[in-house]
């Protein structure tokens, strides 16, 4: 291995040598592209995160001016104190141009911050004129439920286009008043250029991506009139806009891809370029923006170009190195860790997960693999004999007493079919083999998600348990909800076996709960993990009682003691049957019926043990 390492190393760096020649033509060829990649996302995340951050202030704004509308706590027809929120509101956002209310009467309020950032009040009376701007805004507050961005349009009071967002304030199903906020074309063009700082772009909004929506230039010159509110980029004065259609599409640059962003090459008609990249931008509104930045072509000074490509290439060629290194011991490392994983799988019986080992090159390794593979084949042969659930549990037991035999209390179950005798004397010893398998595969996946143990089957039936090799203080409770899970269960299979038909299955269960000896019990050579005691001769004799008791309908039968009614009668509705007659018990043991679960917040008045059973 070690000949190998170094052998492949000294291939890896002559190799890196030899690129290095190589890195320089790809560094010129991609350094400004790279450069002008970088330098533009980093430019519209900031401008992206900044702008957002003041249009959802916006809808803030008119959301929380809503909510006091419709709660109440603001009445739209008291003019003083509207003019005092709405005027706090504005003062609070600096980039907001105004904030008003209007009312279906076509009563309005409004605060209005002018240029020159002096703030002025707007009343209307109901009744006055009717305003075309102010009927749709009232049209569509009536069809909105919630926040809206409105197509801008010519603010008259302000000579300029204005943005719109829309919240309508209703009370009982009813539009009450539309409140709306407002900003300039100008105003959110001074905010994209600021968000922009001084990197020599140009930020840049469009509507769409034929009208601008802001714009460095439209700080100083307003182009907006009431017909054509917002300039179409064709007669925009930048030509990098006019020709965003039809520039050159630019592939490749850093990070553009990942954060969903286009790059066209547009030739200046001074025969300079420029770069535009864009993104769009949605949810302000019908038609999606276009938000992007306008960056002249990087230039790099040619004398420092070979300084640092010859830097670049120096640093290229150790990491290369590095990284071949790094990469060949991992190679060789692969085939031990790949083992060491399978090992740990086998550890605890995840055998299913374990692929067998490919063969290595290495003799070593390749030995190793064999071993592990012929390894692998044994368990999964002996698999089929061992309860790997219960070895999973004795094993996260950890402790030296988890499987040496002692007393515990535990709840047992017993399981049997009723008639299964005749049902398999029509069948075939295969069919038979099927159905047991089916079933025990059903009963156990209901014990095992109440953490109860299979201990056995026989015949027909099963014997399980709670409580052991790990200690379960509510063993009668899961013990109950593992039996209303089979009762479940059989339900749903025997509809299957109805429909093939076939004849359903009828199923005892007998439950108790006392002291047990649990442990390891057998003679050398086959031991099982098992329970022995009174306490299962009981559990038995039980489901023996439940024999009556499947008839009709009743495909389940659930007969449990008093001993497992006294922990559980809380959450279980029991009918008493009989009674039992144990040996050395001086009275006889009380036989129950579990009806069912009762509902949540039953009370113990509404939760009686029914005298006896019909």
């Amino acid at each position: 291995m070690s000949t190998l390492l170094a052998a492949a190393l000294g291939a890896v760096v002559l190799a890196g040598i030899a690129a290095a020649a190589g890195i320089g033509w790809l560094v010129s060829r991609d350094l400004t592209q790279d450069l002008l990649g970088e330098r533009a996302v980093r430019a519209i995340e900031r401008l992206e995160r900044g702008l957002l951050e003041q249009l959802e202030q916006a809808e803030h704004d008119v959301r929380a001016l809503a909510a006091l509308v419709e709660e109440g706590l603001l009445d739209p027809a008291a003019t003083t104190s509207v003019e005092a929120v709405l005027r706090a509101l504005v003062l609070g956002h600096t980039e907001l141009t105004g904030l008003g209310i209007a009312t279906p009467d076509r009563r309005v309020q409004a605060v209005l911050r002018r240029a020159d950032d002096t703030i002025e009040t707007y009343e209307q009376a109901p009744g006055v004129g009717r305003d075309p701007q102010l009927e749709r805004r009232l049209a569509l507050a009536e069809a909105v439920p919630g926040v809206v961005w409105v197509e801008p349009t010519f603010g008259g009071r302000l000579g300029e286009a204005v943005l719109f967002v829309l919240h309508p304030a209703r009370r009982n199903g009813e539009l009450v008043a539309a409140v709306s906020a407002g900003i300039t074309v100008g105003r959110l063009s001074a905010l994209v250029e600021h968000l922009a700082g001084n990197s020599g772009t140009r930020p840049f909004l469009l509507l769409g991506r034929d009208r601008v929506l802001a714009h460095p230039l439209l700080r100083k010159t307003k182009t907006a009139t009431r017909r054509e509110p917002l300039a179409p980029v064709e007669r925009f004065p930048d030509p990098a806009l006019a020709g965003l259609a039809t520039g050159e599409p630019v592939a490749g640059l850093s990070g553009t891809e990942a954060h969903g962003l286009r790059v066209v090459r547009v030739r200046r008609p001074d025969g300079g370029s420029e770069f535009v990249l864009f993104k769009e931008l949605s949810g302000f509104g019908p038609a999606p923006w276009t938000i992007g930045l306008i960056e002249p072509e990087v230039l790099i000074d040619p004398l420092l170009m070979p300084l640092r490509i010859f830097a670049l290439a120096a640093i290229g060629v150790a990491i290369v190195a590095v990284a071949a290194a790094i990469f060949l011991g991992r190679m060789l490392a692969r085939p031990v860790s790949r083992v060491t994983a399978a090992v740990e799988r086998v550890s605890s019986l995840e055998l299913e997960a374990v692929e067998p080992l490919p063969p290595s090159r290495l003799a070593e390794l390749d030995a190793l693999s064999r071993a592990f593979n012929a390894m692998l084949a044994t368990l999964n042969a002996f698999a089929t004999y061992v309860p790997k659930s219960l070895v999973q549990r004795l094993i996260r037991a950890g402790r030296p007493d988890a499987v040496p035999s002692r007393e515990r209390d535990l709840a047992v179950m017993f399981t049997d079919i009723q008639g299964f005798t005749a049902i398999a004397e029509s069948l075939a010893p295969g069919e038979v083999a099927r159905l047991l398998n089916e079933h025990f595969a059903l009963l156990a996946r209901c014990v095992e998600e109440e953490g109860g143990t299979v201990d056995k089957y026989l015949g027909d039936g099963m014997l399980a348990f709670w409580g052991a090799p790990e200690k379960i203080k509510d063993r009668a409770l899961r013990a109950c909800r593992s039996a209303i899970a089979i009762r479940h269960a059989i339900a749903a299979d025997n509809a299957r076996r109805r429909a093939r038909g076939e004849p359903p299955f009828r199923v005892r269960i007998g439950l108790h709960r006392g002291p047990v000896v649990v442990g390891n019990i057998g003679a050398p050579g086959k031991v099982d993990y098992t329970v022995v005691g009174d306490t299962v001769n009981l559990a038995q004799r039980l489901m023996d009682l439940a024999r009556a008791r499947v008839e009709g309908e009743q495909e389940v039968a659930i007969v449990v003691s008093e001993a497992i009614v006294a922990e559980t009668e809380a959450a279980f509705r029991f009918a008493e049957i009989g009674t039992l007659s144990a040996r050395g018990r001086e009275r006889p043991v009380r036989a129950f019926e579990l009806v069912g679960a009762l509902e949540p917040g039953t009370s113990a008045a509404e939760r009686p043990i029914a005298a006896a059973a019909e």
